[in-house]
């Protein structure tokens, strides 16, 4: 039974396309957002700004755990889309399936590798011992039941993968719902404070998993999982050759993520000079971010589908035009938020706290992140289309070496102009970011790249496996 939402790009009006495929996955993340930062950030503020501050460093911890998880979900979306593309449903249920069980391990292995380096995070952040407790309270809830997330990422980024955004969607307002009703409950009611946030999040995104698991199954987007762990060792050579092509595709925009969590750490030193204040004001900058950037992160994952999709089916042109089309399109809604963020930079920082020295610490931020959140949209919409091509270590390039000048940059910068040289720092590495990533795709070099999908026969398990290859 196929999914009635499923989408194939390889015709058809793009701005159609591009639209009905946006919206959903843009609701999805901001659904995501909400339930994890924002209304995190809502409840926890009203605990103190010393809670504030704490949940915004272990925030900053948290995305390096979800960057890491996403390594899988990315390299499966794109793996799935060629697929698709190419229409291969075998190589495509196949794909899926060993994923979900890449998915449970990886998990695993995160949270037994962070939980006993949460320590020494702690000591690159200047946090003291009060905010410190409160960090870890927040984290390690997140980390024991990180598979969960990554599951359901995973789960997502198939149906993704065939075109259908819409379920995902209504997966995640699930999730978003459950997460309402249990994060008060679980930090007032029962008095479990942080680390009531964070278990309410996870509880909620393993209840999305199963419900998504079944629907999965009955899309026909992936095959048994009973018979896929005990197809694990009979197929070996082959299932190791979709992860490492997962792993390879996936990695680089994972590294990406990693590396913002680990420069934020470090820039974090610095706002941690300015006390409470600045790393509230931090903290709210990025929540102030939070509806742009799931703006770009749904564009994003169109221009991956778009670009795999079209790849898979050796249409080279129509790949390169999606891209472009996508980064136009988003520039739409971009206006309308960067005005509103401009104009009223106290109203939005005001959302979240009542401290007036975090609002106009914050509002700076603001105003300048109402510039730069067009260079914003370049630099994530075509990380997605390098992914979808199955190319993504020129984003890697671009944004290692770029990002991490924020760091000697907000040294400079914070001694002369306070909080606001920090501001500088960041937005001014964002914008070379999109500019240089936007000329990277234009280049073209990425056109070169050839796909070979062939079929798995991965159904029933004892028929022997073809090639599968991605050059």
């Amino acid at each position: 039974m196929k999914s009635k939402d499923s989408l194939l790009t390889t015709s058809g009006n793009l701005n159609k396309q591009i639209i009905r495929l946006a919206w959903p996955v843009f609701f999805q993340n901001l659904a995501r957002s909400l339930a994890i930062a924002i209304l995190d950030t809502y409840w926890i503020g009203k605990l103190g700004s010393e809670h504030l501050a704490a949940i915004a460093v272990g925030t900053f911890l948290s995305w390096g755990a979800f960057a890491l998880g996403e390594l899988i979900p990315i390299g499966t979306n794109a793996l799935v889309s060629q697929a698709v593309g190419a229409k291969d449903e075998d190589s495509a249920r196949h794909i899926g399936t060993l994923n979900l069980v890449n998915s449970l391990f990886w998990g695993l292995i995160i949270a037994c590798i962070m939980i006993p380096l949460l320590p020494v995070l702690y000591n690159f952040t200047n946090l003291d011992s009060p905010k410190t407790i409160l960090a870890n309270e927040y984290l390690f809830p997140l980390l024991v039941f990180l598979p969960a997330v990554i599951l359901f990422e995973s789960g997502s980024a198939i149906f993704r993968g065939h075109g259908n955004t819409q379920t995902p969607f209504r997966l995640l307002l699930m999730v978003f719902s459950l997460k309402a009703v249990l994060s008060p409950l679980f930090i007032f009611t029962f008095d479990l404070g942080m680390s009531g946030a964070s278990s309410a999040t996870m509880i909620s995104y393993a209840a999305g998993f199963i419900v998504e698991f079944f629907l999965l199954r009955k899309y026909e987007f992936i095959t048994s999982l009973r018979h896929k762990l005990i197809s694990v060792f009979r197929k070996a050579r082959f299932n190791f050759k979709v992860t490492l092509e997962t792993i390879k595709i996936g990695l680089p925009l994972s590294l990406e993520g990693l590396a913002f969590s680990f420069i934020y750490i470090f820039v974090s030193r610095y706002v941690a000079d300015f006390g409470t204040t600045g790393l509230a004001a931090l903290g709210i900058g990025h929540r102030s971010e939070a509806i742009p950037y799931q703006v770009g992160e749904a564009f994003a994952m169109t221009a991956s589908i778009i670009v795999g999709q079209n790849i898979g089916a050796g249409n080279i042109d129509r790949a390169n035009k999606g891209a472009w089309r996508v980064l136009y399109l988003s520039w739409v809604p971009m206006l309308i938020y960067g005005i509103v963020l401009f104009f009223f930079p106290r109203e939005i920082a005001g959302i979240f706290t009542t401290d007036r020295a975090v609002i106009e610490t914050a509002k700076v931020y603001n105003m300048l992140a109402a510039g730069a959140i067009f260079f914003a949209m370049s630099e994530q919409i075509f990380s997605g289309a390098f992914a979808g091509a199955g190319n993504s270590l020129p984003p890697l390039a671009i944004y290692l070496p770029v990002t991490a000048l924020r760091i000697p940059l907000a040294a400079v910068l914070a001694p002369i102009y306070g909080m606001n040289g920090i501001w500088i720092a960041i937005f001014s590495t964002s914008i070379t970011k999109g500019m240089l990533i936007a000329f990277w795709w234009k280049l073209g070099r990425w056109k070169k790249r050839k796909f070979a999908l062939g079929k798995t026969a991965a159904e029933p398990i004892e028929s022997p496996v073809e090639k599968f290859d991605i050059h």
